[in-house]
């Protein structure tokens, strides 16, 4: 008695298989939302409601009444990096007028991570318009690593650090909005 041989699917199956896959992954459960829902939602799920409604609805790139969630992270993204640039520019001065060494040693940190900062929300930037979305949020929950270490650097350790470590806890926010509007992200989003 001859055994019956494996037959391999056709290619197209396999990636008729792999599209409904993808599909039913990338989308919510909750069916697709957009505009004020998808905003609501997204800053629902974040730490910080009020300024992530702040933060979204203010910016004219968010995309409005008809934001996807691509827009969203799009926009928090952006944000976040100019809240790095800002932090890179308070550092400078306050390193360069500072007479104590642990506050020295502290804001050689906050550069040194901020530096990174930087550079990780350029490569998920660019990782973002490139459609690499694993690597994109990778990189953003790097940033967010990087940049609670100059947090903690500088926390209860004086006045002169309280914009510094505002425009940190910002950055970090800014951060995880951009992080929670992937989870909403459909095929529209990815074109």
């Amino acid at each position: 008695m001859a055994m019956a041989r494996y037959q391999p699917s056709s290619p197209g199956l396999i990636y008729l298989c792999l599209l409904i896959l993808f599909t039913v992954t990338i989308t919510p459960s909750m069916g697709v939302l957009n505009g004020t829902e998808l905003l609501k939602e997204v800053c629902n799920h974040t730490s910080n409601n009020a300024f992530c409604v702040t933060t979204l609805t203010a910016d004219p790139n968010a995309g409005g009444s008809q934001a996807l969630a691509g827009d969203l992270a799009n926009a928090a993204l952006r944000s976040a990096y100019t809240k790095a640039t800002q932090a890179q520019s308070l550092i400078a001065p306050l390193l360069q007028n500072s007479t104590n060494p642990l506050d020295r040693d502290s804001l050689q940190i906050c550069q040194s991570s901020n530096n990174k900062a930087l550079s990780q929300l350029s490569s998920a930037n660019n990782d973002f318009n490139s459609d690499s979305l694993d690597f994109m949020v990778e990189l953003v929950n790097s940033t967010v690593d990087v940049t609670k270490v100059c947090l903690n650097e500088i926390q209860g350790k004086g006045d002169h650090f309280s914009l510094l470590a505002t425009v940190n806890a910002d950055l970090i926010k800014l951060c995880e909005i951009c992080i929670v509007s992937t989870r909403y992200f459909t095929i529209e989003d990815l074109y």
